[in-house]
Parts: structure tokens; C-alpha cells; sequence
């Protein structure tokens, strides 16, 4: 019997000149799938710290060096994105084809590299390299990690793998909170230090090596640990052509998913990002707390409420599944996008410290729910010899346009639309203003194709 999964590949999928697969390999056994996807987690962990620590560090690092915002902007996003566009796509064709269990341990070298070289610089410019580093490393990680992950559950277990996934991402920016804001805490105390050879560190230099170094080690424990796992559902051998990967998408009904759902991660992500990035700076600013003091409590509570927002969201499709209910995993989606919408407005509005991180909270939960119904959805609906390609075409969208805009959007409104920094909060309410509708758009016209697909692939079984 098939699954639906399996049988998930679209009739226009092109079929470039390469042999068949001759027979469907076994799956992992449950003890090899489970410890590769603990090992993913650690790699998703290690990967979140190194990209969120950066935001936490804006007011230090902003006042060493004398950048403007827009300046910190860059660094922020077209640094990381640029290298991320550059890099994500072609390393990701290879994902398709290659030995996943070497490329994604190699792209955690890098990140954890240059997040550790951003310790040693002092100028824009350097730093704006080290950045590009971390993001050309973390470009590989998620298209790489979700093909793996692809290949260690049969379907019907999917979605626990990506629950996990996204809990190892979750835990990875909390961690970043929590050991961030203590050590910055403690840094502040201490002063700065003098090193051999690399001179006068700072506090947020300090930060950097420390979160970085330990990633370049445990890339070697991973490479030689985790075992390959075996391709499903693949139909060629070999790796389809980038130009034929878009005419899967334009022209198969898969396209009809894919496509909004793409879209709107670039727009979400734009506020998402955008927003997140400055909100470190946003509670300084406007409520005086600064990341010593609010970063170990919201760490804490992104960690109680985790688990929460996955079980909420896989009891919620599972729910709807059992009622024949083939659009669950995207109307979960839908939900949280429309109920998001106004605690993303409100927040910065709020009047004080603990009603903004309570609306902060809570749209984070939101986001837990609705991630791994998401991502399965974009599986389902993908083939294998594809999802190395989609997936980094969803990174591309997240971090490149994202990512890559989100930061600069606030931090151009604050500079020469508000021109203020005490009005921060204000670019913050304008994107999410804008960018929230969008995006729920975009999802709604995502869900009833989904569901069609969905049902369609269940007449098969």
C-alpha cells in the first residue's frame, strides 16, 4: 500500500535523462531515526544561537564601533541574506544528490566559523564578512536537515519529525536568550580583557567565541556519527535540473501550494524578522530593559511554551484529519496567521514592559503551532527529487528576502520616516500593519489546493 506521500509526485514533474529507481529502500529503524534526528536538533540548536546571539548584541556592538541603525540593518540582514542567496541553491541541488550527512556538518564549520571570527573585527566592513560567513554556512542548513528528515520517517510519522525540528529551532533561540543575556550580565561586571595575539576583547566579542568555537567541534562528532540515510519515493536518479525545478512549480498543481506559501514566508518573515530583530533594541529603548534583563525571561518562557505551541498545533491537524478534514496541516496555518495579525500591531503600542512581551509570547506560540504543519504540507506536496530545491527555495524566501529586508525596512521607517530612535516602535507597528494581511492572503489562497491535493493522493491509497 502507498502513501500519500509517496505517491506525491506530480504527473508534470519533468524527467530528465537519468536511470530509474529500481526497488523503494526500507526506512531507518525507529533507535538509528531517532538518534540522527537528535543529532539534526543539535545542529538546528547550535545554528539558531549563532544567528540570534547577533541581535542581542546590537546596542554593544552599535556603540563600540559608532553605527548608525541602517548601518546595524546590513549586518543584520543584507549581510547574512546576500551570502545566503549566493550560496543556499546551489549547495542545496547537492543536498539532492550528495552525502547529506558531510555537507550539513561542513556548513556547520562555517557558520560556527564565522560567527567566532566576528570577535576579531573592527570595522563595518570586516564584520560585514564575518556575518556573510554564518550566512553562507546557514544557507545549507535547513534545505539539507529537512531532506534528511524526509528520509527518516515514513509519512505518517512525519509531522513528530518536524514537530521536533522546529522544537530543537525553538529551543536553539532560546538557549541564545538565556546564555546571551546572563553572559552579558556577567561581561558587564568583568570589562573587557586582554588576550594573546587577538588583544583587547570586549564583552560581546567574548560572546561571539564562545558561541561560535563549540559548533566547529561538534561538526566532526556529527560527520562521524550519523549515517546516511536512504532516498524514498525517488522516481530518477541524479539531479534535476534548476530550470525544470520551476517548471514544476508554475506548471504542477503542486505550484498551486508552493507558490503562495512562498510568498508568504517573504512577506511574514519581512515583519517577522524585521521586527524580531530590533525588538532587543525596542524594550531598551522605550521600557529600559536591556538584554541582561529581559533576554534570560523570555529564553525561559520560549522554552515552557515550545512544547506547547507543537502539541496545540499537531492536536489540531490531527483533529481535523480524523474529520476528513485534507486542508488540516494549512488551515492551522490560516488560523494562527489571522490571530497573529493583531498581537503583532499591539505589542510595540503596548504601554509596558511585561503586556509587550506578553503579545511577543504569544505570537511566538502561534508560530510554534503552525511551523511544523507548514512544512509538512510543503513535503507532502514535493517530490524527492525536489525537496532539496524547495526547501531552499522557502530558506531563500526566509532568509534572503526576509532577512534580508525585514531589518532594513524598520530601521529605514526609523531613520527617515519617524526619524527618531524613541519612535522605533512605530516602524514596528507599520510593517506588521502592512505585512501581516498579505501574508494571511497569501496562505488562504494556499489552503483549498492543499486540501485537494491532499484528498486526491488518499483516493490513491
Amino acid at each position: 500500500m502507498t502513501t500519500p506521500a509517496s505517491t506525491a509526485i506530480d504527473d508534470s514533474l519533468p524527467h530528465p535523462p537519468v536511470s530509474t529507481v529500481a526497488a523503494e529502500p526500507d526506512w531507518a529503524p525507529p533507535r538509528v531515526a531517532w538518534f540522527t534526528m537528535c543529532m539534526i536538533g543539535l545542529v538546528m540548536i547550535f545554528g539558531q544561537m549563532d544567528r540570534a546571539i547577533f541581535y542581542l548584541l546590537v546596542s554593544q556592538i552599535k556603540a563600540d564601533l559608532q553605527f548608525s541603525d541602517t548601518q546595524m540593518s546590513l549586518l543584520m540582514g543584507v549581510a547574512f541574506s546576500g551570502a545566503y542567496f549566493l550560496c543556499g541553491l546551489p549547495i542545496a541541488r547537492l543536498s539532492d544528490v550528495g552525502r547529506r550527512k558531510l555537507i550539513l556538518p561542513a556548513a556547520l564549520g562555517v557558520w560556527s566559523l564565522g560567527t567566532t571570527l566576528c570577535a576579531v573585527t573592527g570595522n563595518f566592513w570586516q564584520l560585514f564578512a564575518a556575518r556573510s560567513l554564518v550566512g553562507a554556512g546557514e544557507s545549507v542548513k535547513g534545505p539539507c536537515a529537512v531532506s534528511i528528515i524526509s528520509d527518516l520517517f515514513p509519512p505518517r510519522k512525519l509531522a513528530r519529525g518536524f514537530a521536533f525540528y522546529s522544537f530543537s529551532i525553538r529551543v536553539g533561540e532560546a538557549l541564545a536568550l538565556i546564555v546571551g543575556g546572563l553572559l552579558i550580565g556577567l561581561f558587564a561586571t568583568l570589562g573587557s580583557i586582554q588576550a594573546p595575539v587577538l588583544g583587547e576583547l570586549r564583552g560581546w566579542h567574548m560572546i561571539f567565541i564562545i558561541f561560535g568555537a563549540p559548533g566547529i567541534l561538534f561538526a566532526f562528532v556529527f560527520a562521524l556519527t550519523v549515517k546516511e540515510p536512504a532516498r524514498h519515493g525517488r522516481r530518477i536518479q541524479g539531479s534535476v535540473p534548476l530550470s525544470e525545478c520551476f517548471a514544476f512549480l508554475f506548471k504542477s498543481r503542486s505550484g498551486a501550494v508552493l507558490i503562495p506559501i512562498l510568498l508568504a514566508a517573504a512577506v511574514s518573515n519581512i515583519e517577522d524578522v524585521g521586527v524580531g530583530s530590533w525588538r532587543p533594541v525596542f524594550y531598551e529603548r522605550t521600557y529600559g530593559w536591556g538584554p541582561a534583563d529581559f533576554a534570560p525571561i523570555q529564553g525561559l518562557a520560549s522554552l515552557i511554551l515550545t512544547p506547547i505551541g507543537l502539541m496545540l498545533g499537531a492536536w489540531l491537524a490531527e483533529s481535523m484529519m480524523k474529520r476528513k478534514r485534507y486542508d488540516a496541516n494549512m488551515r492551522v496555518v490560516l488560523w494562527a496567521a489571522f490571530i497573529s495579525i493583531p498581537l503583532s500591531i499591539a505589542g510595540p503600542l503596548m504601554p509596558t514592559f511585561e503586556l509587550a512581551l506578553a503579545c511577543s509570547l504569544s505570537n511566538l506560540t502561534l508560530t510554534i503551532a503552525a511551523s511544523p504543519c507548514q512544512l509538512a504540507a510543503m513535503q507532502v506536496v514535493t517530490p524527492n527529487e525536489l525537496r532539496g530545491q524547495v526547501n531552499a527555495l522557502y530558506m531563500f524566501t526566509l532568509s534572503v528576502l526576509g532577512q534580508g529586508l525585514g531589518p532594513t525596512v524598520v530601521a529605514l521607517m526609523t531613520d527617515y520616516l519617524f526619524r527618531s530612535e524613541a519612535d522605533l516602535r512605530y516602524a514596528m507597528v507599520t510593517t506588521a500593519a502592512v505585512a501581516g494581511p498579505i501574508a494571511l492572503f497569501l496562505i488562504w489562497k494556499a489552503v483549498r489546493p492543499y486540501g485537494d491535493f491532499y484528498r486526491a493522493q488518499m483516493a490513491k491509497v
